[in-house]
Parts: C-alpha cells; sequence; structure tokens
C-alpha cells in the first residue's frame, strides 16, 4: 500500500509538520502546510531572537542563543539542538547553515513543540522535556512547504514579526504556486555571511515578481495545426522525473488529452505529452497538475508548474502571463509504484477552472 494523502493540520497545536517525501512514501501519509504567518505567530506561546553560539559537523548539534523575547517569556537561555537524528536528507542540508554568528527567530507553543528559523527556511523541534537548563531540542525535519509563509531572511523575519505584534505591519498571506524546498535548494542557498544575488537564489526562495507586470509571452502560432498532442512513453524506475532527452520511448504517437490511457503498465512508466495549448485571450493564466507520482508543466521553455518526486496525489499551482494564441505546451509525469495519477487544469480571464479540454490542444501536422 503507497502514499495516502493527508491534508490536515495538527490539532494540539498546529505548527505545521512537513514530512519530505521520502518519509511520505514509507509512512504512508504526510501533511500539505500552507500556513499564514499570522496564525503561526498567534499559536506560539514564546516568540525570540537568538543567534548561533556554537555548532558542530562532527556531532551534529547546534547550540542557539537567546538573545531577546518577541512575544512571551523564554525559559530557555540555550536552544541546544541534536541535528543528526533528523529525517533523509535534512541533517546534513541544515548543519551546512548553521553558521555561528548566524541570526535565528525561535518558536514555541510551550508545549515542546517548536520552530526554528535560519537562512530563509523553517525547521521543526521538539523538546525532551527536561528543565531549561538541562534540555535539549531533537531536530526532524526542515518544514519544505512553509517557504510559502515566509521566504525572506531571518533578519528580515525578525523585523516583520517585530511590526506585526507593534501593530505596525500585517502579515503577508502564504503563496501556494512558490515551490517547496528539496536538497538541491538546500545545497545552492548561499550560507549566511556570504554574499546573495536576488537572481541567482533558487526559485523557492525567489521572492516572485506579480505575473500581471511581466511581459505577456509571444505565441508560436505553428501553421496547419491540427487537434490532439504527440506522446512519448517511458518505462523504468525513478524517484523524481528523469531528463526524457536522454531516453528511448518504448512507444510513442498521438493522443487526445493529458491522460494516462497510453501507459501500458500502471508502474514504473514515464510519460511526456507536447502540443500547443489555444489561449483565448491576452491574460495571465493559472496552470494546475494534481499527480501521482511527480509532474511538471512548461510553456515554451518555461517551468510553470513543478510537481516532482515521489507523493500521493498532489496539487501544484504555477502562473504565466500569454498573449491570445498557440502556445507550445508540455507536461511531463512518472509514477514509480502504487496508484498512478495525472489531471491537468487552467483558468484566467472570462475561464474558470476546468481541466484544458481537447477542443484547446493541437499539434504540428
Amino acid at each position: 500500500m503507497k502514499k495516502l494523502l493527508a491534508v490536515a493540520l495538527l490539532a494540539a497545536f498546529a505548527l505545521p509538520a512537513d514530512v519530505p517525501a521520502e518519509a511520505s512514501a514509507k509512512a504512508g501519509s504526510y501533511i500539505e502546510a500552507m500556513y499564514p504567518l499570522q496564525q503561526f505567530m498567534n499559536e506560539s506561546q514564546i516568540i525570540a531572537e537568538g543567534v548561533i553560539d556554537k555548532s558542530d559537523a562532527k556531532t551534529k548539534t547546534c547550540i542557539v542563543k537567546i538573545t531577546k523575547s518577541l512575544k512571551g517569556k523564554c525559559p530557555w537561555t540555550e536552544i541546544r539542538m541534536n541535528i543528526g537524528v533528523g529525517q533523509a536528507w535534512h541533517p546534513d542540508a541544515v548543519m551546512k547553515h548553521l553558521v555561528v554568528g548566524a541570526p535565528a527567530l525561535f518558536f514555541t507553543n510551550g508545549q515542546g513543540q517548536c520552530e526554528i528559523y535560519i537562512n530563509r527556511f523553517f525547521n521543526q523541534l521538539y523538546a525532551d522535556g527536561q528543565p531549561p537548563e538541562k534540555a535539549w531540542f531533537t531536530f526532524t525535519h526542515i518544514e519544505i512547504r512553509c517557504n510559502r509563509t515566509f521566504m525572506g531572511t531571518t533578519e528580515e523575519l525578525t523585523k516583520l514579526v517585530g511590526d506585526i505584534l507593534a501593530g505596525k505591519a500585517k502579515a503577508p498571506a502564504p503563496d501556494p504556486k512558490v515551490p517547496p524546498i528539496g536538497p538541491q535548494d538546500v545545497a545552492a542557498l548561499p550560507v549566511w555571511g556570504q554574499k546573495v544575488e536576488p537572481d541567482k537564489l533558487p526559485v523557492c526562495f525567489k521572492k516572485r515578481e506579480p505575473t500581471h507586470l511581466t511581459k505577456p509571452r509571444e505565441p508560436e502560432n505553428p501553421a496547419g495545426a491540427v487537434a490532439g498532442l504527440t506522446y512519448e512513453y517511458f518505462e523504468g524506475a525513478w524517484n523524481e522525473l528523469p531528463d526524457f532527452d536522454t531516453l528511448t520511448p518504448a512507444a510513442k504517437g498521438t493522443t487526445e488529452n493529458f491522460d494516462l490511457t497510453k501507459c501500458k503498465r500502471q508502474e514504473q512508466v514515464g510519460l511526456r505529452l507536447r502540443g500547443f495549448l489555444q489561449v483565448p485571450k491576452d491574460g495571465v493564466y493559472n496552470f494546475t497538475t494534481i499527480s501521482d507520482d511527480g509532474s511538471k508543466l512548461w510553456i515554451g521553455k518555461t517551468e510553470v508548474v513543478s510537481n516532482d518526486g515521489l507523493h500521493p496525489p498532489q496539487e501544484m499551482v504555477g502562473d504565466i502571463h500569454l498573449k491570445a494564441g498557440k502556445h507550445a505546451i508540455t507536461v511531463t509525469f512518472f509514477e514509480n509504484s502504487g496508484g498512478e495519477h495525472l489531471e491537468v487544469f487552467w483558468d484566467g480571464p472570462d475561464l474558470p477552472r476546468q481541466k484544458i479540454p481537447p477542443t484547446a490542444l493541437f499539434r504540428a501536422p
């Protein structure tokens, strides 16, 4: 049995507990975090500033010295963290960023569950129940989807939280179109103290320009286009989408829509569907894939939706500014084991959310 999707929040104290895809496949469920910063703050009895005082890569431990309470009275003067017991790739990824002198922001419900924000991402911890002077905190995982809640620096978040608590600012809404953090993103993120070039940040840490302000994409408008899509069907075992350009398809042909009817079996398969999408009028269009396992959607060479990796049926959204006409579209998909699922939706100006219909899809003759 594989991947039962549980879209839920913790009942006792709803700081997000976002289990990574690898753990999801093993445990059978995960919690999808879409968490407003204001709710995050409301449910934290204590919010405190800190600074990384010690970090030991050999023992995978770290000590954060608490410097100032922003909300409540923090009983801990130090947050002693055991990083090495965390999930999957997360301990090694986090250790790189535990730089002595780096600022941290600490949130807790006062009952043992904690979050600490370090260098643009949230991390979940649990206190061991010992008195503050003896307590150790067990690291579990990076909150890989809480970058939708906030994605700036620790200094920026600390100032924002202080302004919100003082009534000088409002908390921003989470952005569902920001992709989750992956191991490659944490590896590519500059550590605190290094020079940061905003345009070169991994996309999950990059502040998005409002799509309606971007220049609309010009359509290809191929001559003589006919109804349908081309497809390439592949067989293989993957944990993420492969580079289909390097593989030989087991079959190829044409199809009417984005679906899995061309797959010759249910497991260890891949599919690439390509064609042109008839966009009815100029404007910003939202695209959604719901897939089990991974999928991606491109318009031309622009990746609009990333829904990659091993997971149960999961919805991811992206948007792009388009001019009316026929635009090149590609959807890729893979299934490793268990249930398989693929749906592709769109909405836009005067166009309610719906599955992309065959009448909007074309291919070169």
